[in-house]
């Protein structure tokens, strides 16, 4: 019996000896790091970005994920790693390669071309995975050695794509914190998603609409509206365009603290706005009989409401790529980019392009 157990132990021992080396050449995935002999890597951070047609699918499930590795090179001679040879995504059996010059106006993107790493140096290297939602990946990394006909082995890192969840859902805040910030500062709406998303000088972005709107009125009617009096008709404008004005705001572009988002729009148009003014001023006159220049001007202004009212609303043919920026948490206009100046043209002076 103790001779039969014996036999039995012996074999078991032999057969965990044969599964051990017949799993010794295969790949290993140890987490999200892992190491060779010339080299350790790491995923330091990923997100979903945008990235021009490089992005989130139709149906939302699906995205852009920027991956950065940390890379340090334990041999003594340079390594090189790049996404052209030696950087795979797998999918199960299939060997997927990373997007290469992933480029958007109005994004900082890191380049993820080749890169040499010196002996005994560290860098973090961007790469660029079309993935799905909530799905498991390995990225594999094998880096080229400076020394003739020497090879490294690849190492695989576990991709979990479930924890980068937030950055995807976080994907259209820009979008939102932009029709937010419209709808408050321009329109004079209430949107719940300005507290929760923007961060602006409310104030002097409405002194700017003001002043730019009292420019308007004043082409109509010279000299006649002063600083004081503009707030009453630069209100009264703004509520016929939250009452008649259409927005709609997309995110086109990603990563990080930067965004561009399409803007679609309609306005109420002030191209008209002097020639409605004047035929008070002719109403007043026919009325009267009498040439009072500044009395037809002043009826004219107490018709301002009536003027508003029956502007034309125009729609915007190509809209607007609105730069954004997140500062502290929220999101706001990059007024430093030219582009800004459209929701200025649109939502004060009253004209679309």
């Amino acid at each position: 019996m103790n001779k039969k157990i014996g036999v039995l132990a012996l074999m078991f021992s032999m057969m965990l000896g044969l599964a051990a080396c017949g799993e010794s050449d295969a790949k290993e995935t140890s987490g999200e790091s892992g190491k060779n002999k010339v080299a350790e890597v790491s995923i330091e951070k990923a997100e979903y970005i945008l990235a021009g047609d490089d992005g989130e699918s139709e149906d939302g499930e699906a995205g852009l994920l920027a991956v950065d590795l940390k890379v340090k090179n334990d041999s003594k001679s340079t390594i090189n790693v790049s996404p052209y040879d030696g950087v795979y995504l797998y999918d199960g059996d299939e060997q997927l390669s990373p997007e290469k010059s992933v480029y958007t106006r109005g994004i900082d993107l890191k380049d993820g071309g080749s890169s040499d790493i010196g002996a005994g140096k560290v860098k973090t290297l961007p790469f660029y995975f079309n993935v799905e939602k909530d799905k498991k990946y390995e990225i594999g990394v094998t880096p080229s050695l400076s020394e003739p006909g020497e090879k490294a082995d690849e190492i695989l890192l576990v991709l979990d794509t479930k924890k980068y969840t937030e950055s995807f859902e976080e994907i259209q805040d820009p979008a939102k914190a932009l029709t937010a910030y419209i709808d408050v500062i321009y329109f004079g709406k209430e949107n719940s998603d300005y507290e929760k998303l923007v961060t602006a000088d409310k104030e002097a972005v409405q002194q700017t609409a003001k002043g730019e709107f009292k420019k308007e009125l004043d082409i109509s009617l010279p000299d006649m509206v002063t600083d004081a009096d503009i707030e009453k008709y630069y209100n009264s404008y703004k509520s016929v365009l939250g009452e008649k004005a259409e927005i709609e705001a997309k995110t086109i572009a990603k990563a990080g603290d930067k965004a561009v988002v399409k803007l679609n729009y309609s306005t109420v148009s002030t191209d008209n706005l002097y020639d409605k003014l004047y035929s008070f001023q002719k109403e007043y006159r026919e009325n009267t009989g009498g040439y009072d220049t500044e009395k037809e001007k002043q009826y004219a202004l107490s018709k301002f409401d009536t003027v508003v009212q029956s502007l034309e609303v125009v729609k915007s043919q190509n809209g607007a790529e609105i730069s954004m920026i997140k500062k502290d948490g929220k999101w706001t206009v990059n007024n430093a980019d030219h582009y800004s100046d459209y929701l200025v043209q649109a939502f004060a002076e009253g004209r679309a392009y």
